[in-house]
């Protein structure tokens, strides 16, 4: 099926390109000020980077539990993979979010009434504080909801009465259809409620409900994997295989399109029907370019050697804290109106990013031993950014 069954080596690669492109489209906010033309319509969607990081963890995160159920095997710990959770997104965000409070300063992180909702990934659960504190970090409240959903989610279906691998198979995929359709609904009860249009509204669009349908496609990509871990690919997914740039230019050209969805005069925002057509196209890049690091041989292919690039799995290894820091990091190069700033913002950015990873977060993920997993938890439970870059080989 694919060079590591049980591990997926170029997967920090997929998170250097989703928090590159979440860096570039704050470049095109922060920097060029919104600006139109085909750059900006481009780099406007780049926040489709949010996508691939939730497709990512779709998969990453539900597969030690769908693999357990699929071969009657005993689940992951639910309190090992909390605290794993815990370990991987908190420590390294308290620091930054003080960090860039004092740096910046932002006041609303010494307001007594919001803080708590800043500290505890709850910033998106309340209109007046959505996009305050490190603005950037409402898709951590997402995050953080999933992390808190998918053992809840795995419980139940472990609990369906259902006996064989093919049945369970069956349940699996179509409960992650009815996860997606529901992901769809609550976007559209969001626009309905106003809630994108207008401040001061719940902001239920930036809640895990109206991503449930990212999270979904990376899931269901988990359940497939497992699977077909053991048996050869099926005729459609052997292209993934053989043609690793198939599911890239797919993913290409549905952003493409989101870039010529017309807009209704609000702000630049694309009307309600293309709003959700863009939801479903950004969930169809997320797809795509995660494939190719999940099915087929993991040396073979331009994709897959691009994947490999030790420059570009080292921005993946500290792609979390570069996407904690970079907003601040190009606030202050518009301040000091810098030559070359995009360069300048990035260079500044991972270089904050390589000092926080090698600082709080790889000393944070030790303390994980504090709390043992099962022996053979894997993926998820045994954290997936390697401390070096791995190596991509050829399969024996």
């Amino acid at each position: 099926m694919n060079a590591r069954a049980t591990r997926f080596p170029l997967f920090d690669s997929l998170r250097a390109i989703a928090a590159l492109c979440i860096f570039g489209t704050h470049v095109y906010a922060v920097l060029q000020g919104g600006a139109g033309g085909t750059f900006g319509s481009a780099a406007q969607h780049l926040d489709v980077g949010v996508y691939i990081f939730f497709a990512i963890s779709g998969f990453l995160l539900y597969r030690p539990f769908v693999r357990a159920r699929l071969r009657d095997e005993t689940p992951p710990r639910a309190r090992a993979y909390g605290w794993r959770r815990i370990l991987r997104i908190g420590p390294a965000y308290w620091v930054a979010l003080t960090v860039v409070a004092i740096w910046l300063p932002l006041g609303e992180v010494n307001d007594l009434d919001k803080a708590p909702w800043l500290y505890l990934f709850g910033q998106s659960y309340q209109w007046d504080t959505a996009i305050g504190g490190l603005s950037q970090a409402w898709s951590l409240c997402v995050e953080a909801g999933f992390y808190v959903f998918l053992p809840i989610w795995a419980f139940g279906m472990r609990s369906l009465p259902l006996r064989g691998a093919r049945s369970r198979l069956r349940a699996e995929l179509a409960g992650l259809g009815v996860l997606a359709l529901a992901g769809f609904a609550f976007t559209k009860l969001a626009l309905v409620g106003g809630a994108v249009d207008e401040f001061g509204r719940w902001p239920l669009h930036l809640t895990l409900p109206c991503f449930l349908q990212v999270f979904a496609i990376g899931m269901c990509i988990a359940v497939l994997s497992v699977w077909y871990e053991d048996r050869e690919l099926p005729r459609w997914l052997r292209p993934v295989d053989r043609f690793p740039a198939i599911p890239w230019v797919a993913a290409l050209a549905a952003f493409w399109v989101t870039t010529q969805l017309s807009h209704d005069g609000h702000e630049g925002r694309v009307n309600d029907a293309h709003y959700l057509e863009r939801t479903a196209l950004y969930a169809i890049v997320g797809a795509g370019i995660v494939l190719p690091a999940v099915f087929g041989d993991q040396a073979r292919g331009l994709v897959r050697r691009l994947l490999a690039n030790r420059a570009l799995l080292g921005v993946g290894l500290v792609s979390y804290s570069l996407f904690l820091y970079h907003v601040a990091v190009l606030v202050q190069v518009k301040r000091w109106d810098l030559p070359a700033g995009t360069l300048v913002a990035l260079a500044g950015s991972l270089a904050i990013a390589t000092l926080s990873y090698y600082a709080i977060e790889r000393p944070a993920l030790r303390l994980k031993r504090l709390v043992k997993a099962r022996p053979d938890s894997r993926e998820a439970i045994a954290e997936p950014a390697p401390v070096t870059p791995p190596r991509v080989t050829q399969p024996s």
